[in-house]
């Protein structure tokens, strides 16, 4: 946790991650269904935040259609909390679907605690679920 002090999420390292490099503790902390876990995990759609040799973060997002992608994980280690992290994560994550071709990414059944994350970065509520329509440029 050295050097926490004057980070920004901009410093961490993003990728995908090879086979032996999945943080699954990172990814258990939003889903604690592991079965579940490996039947949406792709790397495709999958990046690892990593600030030196230390994995703070992780998303899966994944194509329903192909312009319909939902975001299946999103995971900041407890110590990174509160730094803008998951922020800068899900504005990543709808980066890929976009230029992918997605139009709409939605979150199903959002933790209450994540919820007002979701609604300042403009998505909208539908029953359990959230979902950002993506504007066209």
């Amino acid at each position: 946790m050295n050097g926490q002090r004057d980070f920004r999420p901009q410093d961490v390292s993003l990728y995908r991650p090879y086979p032996d490099e999945v943080p699954w503790d990172l990814l258990r902390m939003a889903d604690p269904d592991e079965e579940r876990v490996h039947g949406y995990l792709n790397a495709d759609y999958m990046r690892v935040a990593k600030y030196g040799d230390e994995a703070v973060g992780v998303y899966v997002v994944v194509p329903e259609t192909p312009t319909v992608y939902t975001l299946r994980n999103l995971s900041v280690h407890p110590d990174w909390r509160g730094r803008g992290l998951g922020r800068w994560l899900l504005g990543h994550a709808i980066g890929i679907a976009e230029s992918k071709g997605g139009r709409e990414i939605v979150v199903r059944g959002a933790p209450r605690g994540a919820r007002g994350l979701f609604e300042r970065l403009g998505f909208l509520p539908e029953g359990a679920d959230l979902r950002l329509v993506l504007l066209p440029e």
